[in-house]
């Protein structure tokens, strides 16, 4: 597993089943998304608001096709304080 934190915005989210989407924006690379799963949220709103910046550490590429885990998740920024952050 990588050992550095990646930032993103949640895309999507399940709140009956526990679980969402991360996209991570970038300049050089296309956007990245990882698997958010409810207990992988170690502090924040739970559950969180799409929109939030969430803070993880990515897991590796998974062999099967799916997307890879977002571990030790941290939500940042609710979406409104977010879009002001974004802003200035």
């Amino acid at each position: 597993m990588e050992s550095h934190f990646k930032t993103g915005i949640l895309r999507t989210w399940n709140n009956d089943r526990g679980f969402g989407f991360i996209e991570t924006p970038s300049k050089t690379f296309p956007i990245q998304k990882y698997f958010l799963h409810v207990s992988m949220i170690q502090d924040g709103p739970c559950p969180p608001e799409i929109g939030s910046i969430v803070r993880f550490t990515p897991g590796p590429p998974r062999k099967d096709g799916q997307l890879p885990v977002a571990n030790d998740a941290w939500v940042v920024l609710l979406p409104e304080k977010a879009n002001t952050a974004v802003s200035r």
